[in-house]
């Protein structure tokens, strides 16, 4: 059926930039990013290797059972040692050395299910990663 209702048309023409409009002020750019809660974060880095971006270098960090992470960016000879916890639905990390004063700086992990990329998020801060089961820190 062909319906030659011009003017309802014209009327849907021009306020289709207006309504695009809306759409976007209604729809989260990052819909498909969620934010990890303290089980969710526990489950995915305990145990895990994640590969990932700090600053522009390419970096892996381990994260044991223990509460132990070992952490390397590429063209490093070994590894820095540090604690880690989970709480509150962050990962804590405290690189002050194993044997001194515990100072922790924690980050919200997102996921952008879209891409499969995690994002460890503080203020002014986004450093993407991906996981790899098990222990290793090789580049390649």
């Amino acid at each position: 059926m062909i319906c030659s209702n011009r003017g309802t048309k014209v009327k849907m023409m021009k306020n289709t930039p207006i309504l695009l409009a809306l759409l976007l002020l209604t729809t989260p750019l990052s819909a498909a990013e969620t934010r990890l809660d303290t089980k969710a974060v526990t489950t995915l880095l305990s145990g895990a290797t994640i590969k990932g971006v700090h600053y522009g270098v390419e970096t892996r960090q381990y994260f044991s059972e223990s509460g132990l992470t070992l952490w390397i960016k590429e063209g490093d000879e070994k590894p820095s040692e540090a604690r880690y916890k989970i709480e509150d639905g962050k990962y804590c990390s405290s690189w002050t050395g194993l044997w001194s004063e515990e100072d922790y700086n924690c980050f919200t992990i997102a996921h952008d299910e879209g891409q499969n990329i995690y994002y460890f998020l503080a203020d002014d801060f986004r450093a993407p990663f991906v996981i790899n089961k098990g222990f290793t820190l090789d580049f390649d």
